[in-house]
Parts: C-alpha cells; sequence; structure tokens
C-alpha cells in the first residue's frame, strides 16, 4: 500500500474517531475553564503557593473556599496589636423597638438584643451559623450565664445577606446592677475562629469629683496571678462614605489589584491609625485603681475601684474610656483576661 492510499484511509477514519470522543466534550470543557481560572488567579496572587516539599513530610494544599463567620472580637483585635473598645458595635439591646445602652438597663425586664455578624469571605456563604448570647456580672474574666441560641443564614462578604442578625429576649436579673453581653460564634469549618467572640461592657458615671466605677475582678486560672489594669481613650471614629478619600487613606488612588491586595491594606492603615497603646489618657484627665495591681488567688474575686476625673473643672459633656485587664505569665508575658468601658458624662 502506498504512503498516499494510507493516508486516505486514515482521513476516512477521522469521524469514526470523532464519534467515539464525543462524550469527552463537556469534560474536556470544564478541564479547560479551570486551567483558565488557575491562570487567572497565580496572575492576581490568589492562588495558593505551593509548599516545597521535603524526604520527611508533604504538604496538603487548602483547596476549598470556606466561610469566615465573625464579629467586633476584642481579644482577637488587641492580639493583633490594635486598640479596642469594650462598647461593642455589634451588639446593640433595645426596649420596645427603640435603641438603649447596655449601662441604662432596668432589673427584671424585657430586652431585645441583636447581635450582627459579619462573613470575611466574599466565595463562600454560611447557612445555619449558631450564635450563643450569655451575661456576666460586670467586670473582667467574671462567670457567664447563658441567655439562649439562635442561627442565621450568612450571606458572601458584599451580598445583600451580609451582615446578618440574630435575635434575642433578655429579662434582666431581679438585682439592680450592671451586666455585661458576651456573643459568641460556632461554624464548623470556620476559616477563623478566633474572630468569633465579641463583648459589651459599658457603664456611665457622673463626674462629680471625681466618677467613682466599681467592677469585679475575677482569676479564672487555677494558679496564683498578678494583675495590671490600664486605661485608653480610644473609640471607633464613624465611618466616612467610600469615595476618592477612602482609597486615598489605603495608599492608593485606584480600585485594588486584587481583594486580598485590598485587606491587606486595610490592616495596614487599621495598624498605622489605631495601634494599641496609641490613645492614652490625656493630662487633663486622671485615672486611678484601687488596688493597683491586685493579686489574686486560683477562682478569687475582687472589687476594684476606679475613679476618673477631669482636671478642667469646666468640662461638659462625655468621654470614654477603656479599661484593660492583663495576667502576667511565669515568664512576664501580659495575656489579656478582659476589660470595660467607663463613660463619664457632666
Amino acid at each position: 500500500m502506498s504512503f498516499l492510499e494510507s493516508l486516505v484511509r486514515a482521513f476516512k477514519l477521522v469521524p469514526d474517531v470523532l464519534r467515539q470522543l464525543g462524550h469527552l466534550g463537556p469534560t474536556l470543557l470544564l478541564i479547560w475553564r479551570a486551567i483558565v481560572r488557575r491562570i487567572k488567579l497565580t496572575k492576581q496572587g490568589e492562588w495558593p503557593r505551593r509548599v516545597p516539599s521535603s524526604r520527611c513530610c508533604f504538604h496538603v494544599p487548602d483547596v476549598y473556599i470556606r466561610p469566615d463567620p465573625l464579629i467586633y472580637a476584642q481579644y482577637y483585635l488587641l492580639a493583633h496589636g490594635l486598640a479596642i473598645t469594650w462598647d461593642n458595635p455589634d451588639i446593640q439591646l433595645f426596649d420596645r423597638g427603640a435603641p438603649v445602652s447596655s449601662a441604662n438597663l432596668l432589673p427584671d425586664r424585657d430586652y431585645e438584643v441583636r447581635v450582627r455578624i459579619w462573613n470575611g469571605s466574599y466565595d463562600a456563604p454560611a447557612l445555619g451559623v449558631g450564635v450563643t448570647l450569655s451575661f456576666l456580672s460586670f467586670g473582667i474574666a467574671t462567670t457567664s450565664t447563658p441567655i439562649g441560641t439562635a442561627s442565621v443564614n450568612l450571606g458572601v462578604k458584599g451580598s445583600p445577606d451580609c451582615p446578618a442578625f440574630a435575635r434575642f429576649t433578655w429579662r434582666t436579673p431581679p438585682a439592680a446592677g450592671h451586666y455585661c453581653l458576651q456573643a459568641s460564634l460556632a461554624w464548623h469549618d470556620d476559616a477563623n475562629p478566633d474572630n468569633n467572640l465579641g463583648q459589651e461592657n459599658v457603664n456611665v458615671g457622673i463626674a462629680s469629683s471625681p466618677a467613682n466605677f466599681t467592677f469585679r475582678l475575677r482569676n479564672a486560672a487555677s494558679v496564683r496571678r498578678r494583675f495590671v489594669l490600664e486605661a485608653d481613650t480610644y473609640m471607633i471614629a464613624v465611618q466616612g462614605p467610600c469615595d476618592d478619600d477612602y482609597r486615598k487613606q489605603f495608599g492608593g488612588a485606584g480600585r485594588f489589584p486584587t481583594r486580598l491586595a485590598e485587606s491587606r491594606a486595610h490592616w495596614a492603615w487599621a495598624l498605622r491609625t489605631q495601634p494599641y497603646g496609641a490613645f492614652r489618657v490625656p493630662d487633663d484627665w486622671s485615672v486611678s485603681f484601687t488596688p493597683g495591681e491586685p493579686v489574686l488567688d486560683a477562682g478569687e474575686e475582687r472589687d476594684i475601684a476606679v475613679a476618673i476625673e477631669p482636671r478642667d473643672p469646666t468640662f461638659r459633656g462625655r468621654r470614654g474610656f477603656n479599661i484593660h485587664g492583663f495576667a502576667l505569665g511565669a515568664e512576664g508575658e501580659r495575656i489579656l483576661v478582659g476589660g470595660v468601658t467607663l463613660v463619664v458624662q457632666r
């Protein structure tokens, strides 16, 4: 058989071969789309980098996306070096539909508590996020009493279903006093479970030379510990519109090349403008603690007295002060155990 005859015979077989491979069309299309998506994400810097393997181990990359339910979480934010307030913007109380401060609650009365939940993921929603609400006696590291549980369906970041709201009815204890609220989120496959606990812990006092407060400090550890108390005046600023000035404050005038780049710019801006330690008590105010550096046995509770006074006798208005409690570890490390926000008004 000549070469020409062999070539003609091969061409005659092409239709039969194509018919036999026809079922592979959809599969090849999916493979092609996956290749294009990986190339696009790699160019944007959003594809996970491969970790070099060694002789003894290997790395399995995180190839699926996970939601990140979150709340204004004081412990998480301070651990990253950010200033915090215990007046939580994501926990709000209502009395017959009107918002009220947690510092102005009546005993033995029903209040509605709304907990706002966010999602840090642009790609993965979370259906049925668990939300637990509890209250503590006013103080630092005090014991918790459950109020109730709820669940919410949380959409992706930027969607109409983000944020989501969990609603509770809380009847305050019959005993008069001040109480703080804690909201905790639960999701079985959370991308970041460290930002799931938020606390609302606020009290208001009248500046009558000086404004006097008292809160409970509890040593929840099984060993004797020394505590230090620190005060600052950080408060969450009112956010402006997302205009050109908004983009410029993060170091750029145009759109961010990727969402990852935008998130990193937000964190860098927050650390520049709102670091812990940058909002010290002004010289025209005095804040004192009694005792100053308490030492508590395991499980012991003690009342801490706080006196806050404006040195300017003409002061009128409101001023907030955050009190942060740190336990000193065996190696001298500081461990945040809680805090309260005290508001002085005249």
